[in-house]
């Protein structure tokens, strides 16, 4: 959800007495089932406070981000980062395999030394 959606729903909740959070995750299918995801909320803090027991219930992290939105917009960024990763890893991979270096090895390597990421490591 984009940033300034989840603050326009915010601001239509508010106005009804309720309260509303933000509160994308990472860690994927694997997390929710282990139970270690990481949520990024975007919330005043007494909402938080009253819905960390449950989050803590289902991830191994919650991070407050600021207000409303910030939540989305921390993912956003997180994934952009991600993204920029993943493609590095991946032209890494492709240039050592056409310079003949078993990719096992180059991943090995990579995991072992200042390539080292999540995309690295990851499958």
């Amino acid at each position: 959800v984009a940033p300034s959606i989840s603050r326009t729903i915010h601001e239509s909740v508010a106005k009804a007495g309720h309260s509303h959070m933000d509160a994308p995750v990472s860690g994927g299918v694997k997390g929710a089932t282990d139970g270690t995801l990481t949520f990024m909320v975007g919330s005043d803090l007494p909402s938080l406070e009253r819905a960390t027991p449950y989050l803590d219930r289902m991830g191994k992290a919650v991070i407050h981000c600021g207000g409303s939105g910030t939540g989305s917009a921390t993912k956003l960024c997180n994934n952009l980062a991600l993204a920029a990763q993943m493609a590095g890893i991946c032209e890494a991979m492709n240039l050592g395999e056409a310079l003949g270096v078993d990719p096992i090895v180059l991943a090995d390597v990579m995991n072992a030394s200042t390539a080292k990421c999540w995309s690295c490591e990851v499958d």
